[in-house]
């Protein structure tokens, strides 16, 4: 009889229309959590399986998991989730299989020559959209193989899966040569994620336990292809030159360095940016590029904690975080100030038009890169081209202005599963930036950041309660452009919480820098006219 009357209640919402859950026309939501059966629609199915377990405490380890929200307990809040999500499909980018066809499918085998049109060697496509359906239960086309009942992808049994065969190596002749055919082979971190998926069943839309990050896996011949610098006029080059990663390790250094003119002298005046562009090889857990504030360059933190041995070249002056004393390197917020940031090593932020981010042309950038090589074993070469394109001063009608909110709140006690929350007002930040006090502010772009322990990331409008922005992909978060503009005015602001899980470990989960410890930023830009923007704050 609950049940029936939990089940009628939430009816009831959805046909007066009482929540509103997804927002503003943006449609890159990762993996829908409310999709509890995982069938990659949210319908009545999901609805009851939330619904019988109803006050029932999470089980972490269930293959359905109807604590949506994952707060500890299955309650009336998932159920709201479920209901106002009905009819939503699930995108499968967060799922263990995009990322093996987004980082070994696609990069090492599916080309035009190889398993793509024309050729689909092997009658065989591992481009998007084909490729689960072409590997997983199939008979192998090689006669050896065929005769042994090997299929490509045999689900739970890897070792009669041809596909994991080709790309280990072939012990018998007759099976052909090793994959990629000429092109290298891969990370030893990818074919056991290829190993770890098949046991897993070979699922196509969901996480599989024990596959990691496969973007930060460089293969051994790999070769990396620097881009063109901007043309003249158009904008400016920065670069981080390379340096070394030893294996088995992560590293997280510093780099200070000024865009200059064609006579390599500091640029005079204000320029506008409308464009960037960031590049770098596989194996970077992020890169962000930080401005140093005059008071930064007044405490000399340019100048501290040069570390030598870290360049390719000796001469090249970079920093090294110890996480043991961050402080060294200066303070957030204080002596330097975020501009942009990545996790994907082929970015583009592009601002809408007539919109341009105001830097001092003189500007002391901070580099920061941080790579892991921790499953390699060879030393890792780690850097980075930045291309900034720019508009003229008479072209910008609006200014540009980063969000970057940290909540430092975080402490999850072993054994636990912890929720935490906090809310950017845009009253405080107009007063903070000296814009006019009653201006509105046009958000365009939102994304988010946790460290391994972190579940679920979302980002509400503060007035409407709408959802606007979702991860649940620690490493590789979307990034969420709004169309329509998201307005915010002087009384509304952003509610955003994260969810982090400490079972692995004997000791609180803080915040903290390296990748053991834990975060929860959000990030991303929003407009407002020039004639309403205060003066950069330096």
């Amino acid at each position: 009889m609950i049940l029936k009357r939990v089940i009628h209640s939430i009816f009831i919402l959805l046909m007066v229309g009482g929540v509103s859950f997804f927002a503003l026309g943006h449609s890159d939501l990762p993996t829908l959590l409310e999709d509890v059966n995982k069938d990659g629609v949210v319908n009545i199915q999901d609805l009851v399986l939330v619904a019988t377990s109803f006050g029932q405490p999470r089980d972490r380890n269930a293959a359905q998991d109807p604590d949506v929200n994952r707060d500890g307990i299955v309650n009336v809040l998932d159920l709201v989730r479920v209901s106002s999500s009905f009819g939503q499909t699930a995108p499968d980018e967060n799922a263990a299989y995009h990322d093996i066809q987004e980082y070994i499918f696609d990069k090492s085998c599916a080309n035009s020559v190889c398993h793509a049109a024309p050729a689909n060697a092997g009658s065989l496509s591992l481009t998007y959209g084909l490729s689960y359906e072409d590997l997983v239960g199939r008979v192998p086309q090689n006669p050896a193989a065929a005769a042994a009942g090997m299929k490509l992808v045999d689900p739970g049994n890897p070792d009669n899966s041809f596909l994991l065969t080709k790309l280990i190596g072939p012990t018998a002749p007759e099976q052909g040569a090793r994959m990629p055919f000429g092109g290298g082979v891969l990370h030893n971190g990818k074919i056991e994620a290829i190993r770890t998926w098949i046991e897993a069943g070979a699922p196509q839309n969901s996480k599989v336990v024990g596959i990691g990050d496969l973007g930060v896996l460089r293969d051994p011949d790999e070769v990396f292809e620097p881009p063109a610098p901007p043309l003249p006029g158009e904008g400016y080059q920065l670069r981080l030159p390379p340096f070394q990663i030893e294996p088995g390790t992560e590293r997280e250094i510093y780099y200070a360095t000024q865009i200059t003119d064609e006579s390599g002298n500091p640029v005079e005046g204000d320029i506008f940016i409308n464009r960037v562009e960031i590049f770098y090889p596989a194996g970077s857990h992020h890169f962000i590029i930080y401005r140093f504030t005059e008071e930064g360059l007044a405490n000399g933190v340019p100048e501290r904690g040069i570390t030598p041995g870290i360049g390719v070249n000796s001469a090249d002056p970079f920093r090294e975080l110890d996480p043991e004393d961050p402080q060294v390197l200066g303070n957030f917020g204080v002596d330097r100030l975020f501009v942009v940031g990545t996790q994907t090593d082929d970015t583009l932020f592009e601002f809408p038009e007539g919109v341009g981010l105001r830097m001092p042309g003189d500007t002391v950038y901070d580099l920061n890169s941080h790579y892991i090589n921790l499953l390699g074993d060879e030393t890792l070469i780690g850097e980075t081209y930045v291309n900034i394109y720019t508009i003229p001063e008479e072209e910008v009608q609006y200014e540009a202005i980063e969000i970057f909110v940290s909540n430092r709140s975080i402490n999850v006690p072993p054994g636990v599963t912890r929720v935490s929350k906090m809310t950017w007002y845009v009253e405080d930040e107009l007063e903070r930036r000296g814009h006019d006090p009653a201006a509105e502010l046009s958000v365009f772009l939102l994304t988010s950041h946790m460290h391994r322990h972190g579940e679920l990331f979302e980002i509400n409008q503060r007035s409407t309660g709408d959802l606007l922005h979702r991860s649940i992909a620690y490493d590789n978060a979307p990034i969420t452009r709004f169309e329509p503009i998201l307005r915010l005015g002087p009384d509304d602001g952003l509610r955003f919480q994260c969810t982090h899980n400490n079972y692995d470990t004997n000791e609180p989960l803080i915040f903290g820098l390296t990748s053991e410890d834990e975060m929860c930023i959000i990030f991303g830009y929003y407009y407002i006219p020039a004639e309403s923007a205060g003066e950069i704050i330096k």
